[in-house]
């Protein structure tokens, strides 16, 4: 036999050897399966000018007997993170009170709120401070009245409602253009008066109002 068939015969006979598994060279590891979550949206914004309206539902203690509830709403307008809002409140204590059966007058607070303070462009952050002035017994129509009768005078001294606090807030992202609103405050009644309700038994507010509040705010942010 020839040298070239040697060879051949000798290739021939390890080609089944190398075919065999375990025999052959390790594969190399498989890439571990990595999984890119998407880009978190920003909550950041540029818009300099920025304006919109919220709808608030209240809670808190210290304006009125026991727990108080209400509502608000209220309009913003925001500059750089610089911000003044308006709010229209009324809050009802957790049990009707009569201040006079003759007119039928129960204890509430018609109240308007005056914000103005900080607001992140960064993060949906918001801190303030507040000046209030309301109506503590009056008519409570459908429109809370207490600034226009008191610039007229007709609102008793008791009956009067000033207050000043601060608060803060956090908006978190609905939509592009809506918000759900948390806010806590607190309120100092400022020249408070003792007011003898029907039943005989004097009111008067706390020392301070704590309030927390939960909406929903449309508009830019």
């Amino acid at each position: 036999m020839s040298n070239a068939t040697s060879a051949l015969c000798l290739l021939l006979a390890a080609a089944p050897a190398a075919a065999q598994p375990g025999l052959s060279d390790p594969a190399p590891p498989a890439r571990p399966i990595t999984h890119v979550l998407g880009e978190r949206a920003s909550q950041a914004t540029d818009r300099a000018w920025a304006w919109g309206l919220r709808l608030t539902g209240l809670s808190g203690i210290g304006a009125l007997p026991g727990v108080n509830v209400g509502g608000e709403v209220a309009g913003y307008l925001r500059w750089q993170e610089r911000f003044v809002e308006l709010g229209l409140g009324r809050w009802k204590p957790e049990e009707t009170i009569v201040v006079s059966a003759a007119d039928d007058t129960k204890l509430g607070l018609d109240v308007w709120t005056l914000r103005g303070g900080w607001a992140s462009m960064e993060m949906p952050l918001r801190a303030w401070l507040l000046v209030e002035a309301g109506e503590l017994a009056g008519p409570h129509a459908v429109m809370p009245a207490g600034v226009p009768r008191m610039v007229t005078g007709n609102v008793q001294a008791d009956h009067r409602w000033f207050a000043a606090g601060g608060g803060f807030g956090v908006g978190w992202p609905m939509s592009e253009r809506a918000r759900l609103v948390g806010a806590v405050e607190v309120a100092v009644p400022i020249g408070k008066q003792e007011m003898m309700l029907d039943s005989g038994a004097p009111f008067e507010p706390d020392a301070a109002a704590a309030r927390a509040s939960l909406g929903i705010e449309v508009g830019w942010r």
